[in-house]
């Protein structure tokens, strides 16, 4: 990367008579990455702006969503937490009083030795999360401040893309990251076919600018098909087709695509020769047993069963005749690029899902061409060499997927895992609202001995804890930020725009402070700017023009699609598979096809069933709302108008229940119950019903939610590659009665 390409921008107005304008970026999992400017008079946040550039392709802005703007009314909320907290009440009921500091960190240090010396490290749980994804402040000062501690027990896999994260790794390689893997956007036009699967970045952003660069190709001609349960507001924007499907069926109708292809002959033979492992008997590693191959598999040679378009119509409700079409559409109309989103991976098996995407874009050798793609909707740039704060290793090497919370603090060890908890400590995140089987959750939750929450506010998750420390937002403190989707190459400085608000401390120095009472050395020995210069050492080269104008322009990736390099010189520059090669047929699952001891892994791309429960008819697909980042923003009435949370329920499937648009409907199942109104629409595939996630778990005296909480619903697993389940759920909807 050549550093004289670097530009420093400043994306901003002018500053009104009487008040500065300061460029910073919301620091939240939302999918974008954008330049947000605070007006601030008199020490206060009185607006904000966005970029005020018009768009080009070249030098996009990068203009704000809803949920930007939506920062006024967060940093200036009324429940904004001012002062330390302690529980006054029984553990979840809201009850606090305010304490100082000094006993706020003396008991949270007190509390940290005793359950430490008196069952371990690993009985402390860090339940830290990603509400703030900056360079320097959020989980990353927690988990250095509790492996530095002596360790603790880690929630290790990504909620929301583990699936992929794993699958990219055993298809392209070791050294492949999610983030870079996909495509710059500046390439969608290059593209005769875009199929988006289960992806809407008109919905949930999904990289700045995406949808506009979407948009871009489609004015070009680029013919655009959405896959997915739901008419999304992407699909009505872009699709020249929409196709619906139940969720968590994806993997199976893209191997239906794949028998297709190969059963014809449309598939790349010649790339599939020189670059890919294991579509063939051919191209089989030694010791390979005959039949491992994925043709073979697609052909039933194994077990009997051709994966043909039949066969997935009766698994995915998507017609035979839709399959066949669109799999010689995606085979003949070359380059075409298949874009997935995360959520058809958030299931039971969703690592199959990824590997199939992965395999179709392999077969018809679109890995690594302009206007082709991966299978994955990120980008090629990833971070761009600007690092996190080093968090260091956990000494105790505990580890637990994420999606087992629930079970994890129910059964600890004689569930299997490592410790007994006794201790919760959270920064920056909301687990006990945002991962599955909250009931379950909050049950065991009483059986902690101390818990231990810094936020903004007393959150789902807070309300449970015994210390609650109020923490600064963004605006309060300067970070680093780079984009969400890896695409894009450019950083923003997060400039402080206001002083802490009341007693809150950022939480960096929070942990610092708790370090120094617990006689641990070497937390830091930097000011916050030091640390910023030494995280973005290696990218920016003037860390003065970035800090006051705000934005650096990165210079652009050699090539605007992953693997390009690896397609074009294989000799020189090999996949970190392996084999070297992109591999449908996975040497390390082939290896150790149970990794992580959650359940084995074919090496081949599989059709795996979910375990229907048949007394809950209806499957729950949980996307995000434009008016929320996960659960941030959940209290925030003015925003929450920007997108109302319901439950959207097809028309047939409404009239057989007796259900009417607008009615308040009951959603249950199992493992618990929310209430919300119903949405009744044909924008939904029959026997499927979608509630947005994030809403705040609110429960009434019988324990049911009131609020549309989704996880009251899911099941807390985790697929074999650790990926949660959350639209694995079944469900069924009644006339809520008064």
């Amino acid at each position: 990367m050549s550093r004289s390409k670097i530009v420093y921008e400043a994306p901003r107005v002018a500053a009104a008579p009487g008040e500065t304008v300061v460029t910073s970026t919301c620091g939240h999992n939302c999918g974008g990455r954008c330049a947000v400017n605070a007006h601030v008079r008199d020490g206060q946040i009185v607006n904000i702006s966005t970029d005020p550039r018009r768009w080009t392709p070249e030098m996009p802005p990068l203009h704000a969503c809803v949920r930007g703007f939506g920062q006024l009314e967060r940093v200036n909320h009324p429940d904004r937490l001012h002062h330390p907290l302690r529980r006054s009440g029984p553990r979840g009921s809201g009850q606090f009083e305010r304490i100082s500091w000094d006993a706020a960190l003396d008991e949270v240090a007190r509390e940290m030795r005793r359950v430490r010396d008196t069952y371990g490290p690993a009985a402390v749980l860090d339940c830290s999360r990603t509400g703030s994804l900056s360079m320097l402040h959020g989980r990353g000062a927690s988990q250095r401040f509790l492996h530095m501690f002596g360790g603790c027990t880690e929630l290790w896999s990504n909620l929301s893309a583990e699936a992929e994260v794993f699958a990219v790794k055993q298809t392209y390689g070791a050294k492949a990251e999610y983030k870079s893997a996909g495509r710059e956007p500046i390439d969608y036009v290059n593209s005769r076919l875009i199929v988006m699967w289960g992806w809407s970045p008109a919905d949930s952003t999904f990289g700045t600018g995406t949808l506009q660069y979407l948009k871009r190709a489609k004015q070009h001609g680029v013919r655009i098909v959405c896959v997915d349960p739901r008419v999304t507001r992407s699909s009505r924007q872009l699709a020249d087709e929409h196709l619906f499907i139940r969720p968590s069926t994806d993997a199976a109708a893209l191997i239906a695509m794949a028998y297709v292809i190969a059963s014809r002959g449309l598939q790349d033979q010649s790339y599939l020769d020189r670059h890919v492992l294991g579509f063939d008997e051919a191209h089989l590693p030694p010791g390979a047993p005959r039949g491992a191959s994925y043709r073979a598999y697609l052909m039933g040679e194994a077990d009997g069963v051709r994966k043909t378009p039949q066969w997935a119509e009766a698994i995915t409700g998507m017609p035979a005749a839709t399959i066949e079409r669109l799999a010689v559409e995606f085979a003949t109309l070359k380059p075409a690029a298949l874009h997935c989103g995360y959520a058809p991976g958030r299931t039971i098996h969703g690592e199959q899902f990824h590997r199939a995407a992965y395999a179709l874009a392999a077969m018809t050798g679109n890995v690594g061409i302009p206007g082709g793609n991966s299978g994955t909707s990120n980008g090629a740039t990833g971070r761009c060499g600007i690092r996190m704060l080093p968090a260091g290793t956990n000494p105790t090497g505990a580890r637990v997927a994420s999606s087992m919370l629930a079970d994890l603090l129910d059964r600890g060890r004689a569930g299997g895992y490592p410790a007994d908890i006794k201790m919760v400590y959270s920064v920056a995140g909301d687990l006990f609202n945002q991962v599955p089987n909250i009931g379950r959750i909050v049950a065991a939750a009483q059986r902690l001995e101390f818990m231990v929450v810094h936020d903004n506010f007393l959150t789902p998750t807070a309300r449970y804890a015994d210390i609650v420390l109020p923490a600064t937002t963004f605006w309060e403190r300067n970070d680093v930020h780079t984009p969400w989707a890896g695409a894009g190459h450019y950083a923003i400085f997060m400039k402080q725009a206001i002083a802490p608000i009341g007693e809150c401390r950022n939480d960096f120095d929070i942990c610092a402070e708790l370090a120094r009472r617990l006689g641990i050395e070497g937390y830091s020995d930097k000011t916050e700017e030091e640390w910023l210069r030494e995280l973005t050492r290696d990218a920016i080269d003037d860390f003065d023009a970035f800090r006051d104008q705000g934005l650096a322009r990165l210079p652009a990736p050699d090539d605007a699609v992953a693997f390009a390099r690896e397609i074009r010189d294989p000799e020189h520059h090999p996949f970190s598979t392996p084999s070297g090669k992109i591999e449908i047929y996975s040497m390390t699952l082939a290896a150790r096809p149970d990794p992580y001891g959650l359940g084995a892994i074919p090496p081949i791309p599989t059709w795996i069933d979910d375990e229907i429960d048949p007394r809950y008819p209806l499957r729950l697909v949980t996307p995000k709302s434009r008016a929320r980042t996960h659960s941030i923003h959940g209290n925030q009435p003015v925003l929450a108008r920007a997108d109302t949370d319901d439950v959207w329920i097809n028309v047939a499937d409404a009239a057989a229940r007796g259900i009417v648009d607008g009615q308040m409907a009951r959603v249950f199942n199992g493992r618990g119950v929310t209430h919300l109104p119903a949405r009744v629409t044909d924008r939904i595939a029959p026997g499927v019903i979608s509630i947005k996630e994030g809403a705040w778990y609110t429960p009434d005296a019988s324990g049911a939610d009131t609020r549309g909480c989704a996880n009251v619903l899911t099941l807390d697993r985790a697929s074999p590659a650790g990926a949660a389940p959350f639209n694995s759920c079944f469900v069924d909807v009644a006339p809520a009665t008064p």
